[in-house]
């Protein structure tokens, strides 16, 4: 039953490790970019008109529409280069970026200026109302091959705890880029924020009826792709290992019986020899092999929420921020994976009681009793 217990603690922590992970690295995408992002395809000519805009707004779920530019720029301060993706959006569209907006720190509200990562502005040594140099790498495909150039301060600085995103991407209000580059950026996207994230896939649906053949919608989560990829390959083979363990303890089930079985063989016999029939015989094992499951079972459940409350509460195992986007281990067990978890070993250890149960039911009473 110990075997039990720590096989299936290990299983639901595993999984719950898993979806903490998925989970914190969900909200702080999210926290980080607009729920839809409509994307211009190429330079057809053909943009959003007023009317489409209205009709998108319309759409039950949507909470927000609002255009964005793109702009790769080069950032010089302290004589130090680093290249960055800024990003216009509106004051309250701004806002609701809350890996951005409710971790940042500034000296004053409703100011001009770039809001940048902690990450970049320690890279180009520069803090809050600093000055900084912003070059329009775009600017290079004009005739004269020479970028924009202009000045601007450091409005806020944010810390998400994603560092890599920290590093690449900036943001400011249309009012400080009107003042950088009045005619520089993409301005063709459109941001969309939901008031619920599971209408993603019925909102994208109606927003991609109504868009020309020119423009395309893509969600929070096509475009990180790759992250979330790679965070599905690494589930199967660690559930798989970690399942190995639960193997282990159902053999120990079997082999536990198989024990009691040579140990009991006189009581057996002398059921048998009494009346009892092969089919009770069977029970009384298959039983026991189930409430062996069941109370291993039932400790692996608790110790997993102890430990789950444990880290929880004390941070006991840290991480690098830098390398999984979280300073600390973060562990959801999820309701599902529990009651899964739950049947499938309590199936598994009834399984595995079943050869023992049949093995003492062919005991034969004249042969035990004899050998006793």
């Amino acid at each position: 039953m110990i075997g039990m217990a720590l096989g299936v603690t290990t299983l639901v922590l595993a999984l719950g490790v898993m979806r903490g992970f998925e989970s914190v690295v969900t909200q702080k995408i999210i926290g980080f970019d607009t729920h839809i992002r409509i994307e211009k395809l190429f330079d057809s000519g053909f943009d959003l008109d007023a009317d489409k805009i209205s009709e998108i707004a319309s759409i039950p779920g949507v909470d927000n529409i609002f255009p964005i530019k793109k702009i790769e720029v080069m950032l010089k301060a302290n004589g130090i280069t680093e290249g960055a993706l800024l990003e216009v959006m509106p004051e309250d569209a701004l806002k609701k970026l809350y890996s951005v907006s409710a971790n940042y720190q500034s000296e004053e509200t409703n100011r001009k200026g770039l809001i940048i990562g902690a990450a970049l502005a320690e890279q180009l040594q520069i803090g809050v109302s600093d000055r900084i140099l912003v070059y329009d790498l775009g600017s290079f495909t004009d005739q004269l091959g020479l970028p924009s150039i202009a000045g601007t301060e450091v409005h806020a600085i944010y810390e998400s705890g994603m560092v890599d995103y920290d590093k690449s991407y900036l943001y400011c209000s249309p009012e400080t880029m009107n003042d950088l580059f009045p005619s520089g950026g993409k301005g063709d996207d459109y941001g969309i924020f939901l008031s619920d994230l599971a209408l993603t896939d019925i909102v994208m649906n109606q927003v991609d009826e109504i868009l020309p053949y020119s423009h395309l919608s893509i969600s929070w989560r096509d475009r990180h792709q790759t992250l979330f990829n790679w965070m599905k390959t690494q589930q199967l083979p660690i559930f798989v290992i970690f399942s190995l363990i639960m193997i282990v303890a159902v053999v120990n089930i079997a082999s536990t019986l198989i024990l009691i079985i040579m140990e009991k063989r006189t009581e057996i016999g002398t059921l048998r020899a009494l009346g009892t029939s092969r089919k009770r015989i069977r029970r009384i094992f298959a039983i026991e092999g189930f409430l062996m499951g069941l109370t291993g079972t039932l400790m692996g459940i608790l110790l997993s929420i102890f430990f789950t409350w444990l880290q929880s509460t004390f941070g006991l195992i840290s991480l690098p921020s830098d390398v999984y986007f979280m300073d600390k281990v973060t562990i959801l067990i999820g309701i599902e994976d529990v009651i899964e978890i739950s049947a499938g070993v309590i199936l598994l250890a009834i399984v595995s009681s079943l050869i023992p149960a049949m093995q003492a039911s062919q005991l034969q009473p004249a042969d035990t009793l004899r050998q006793e």
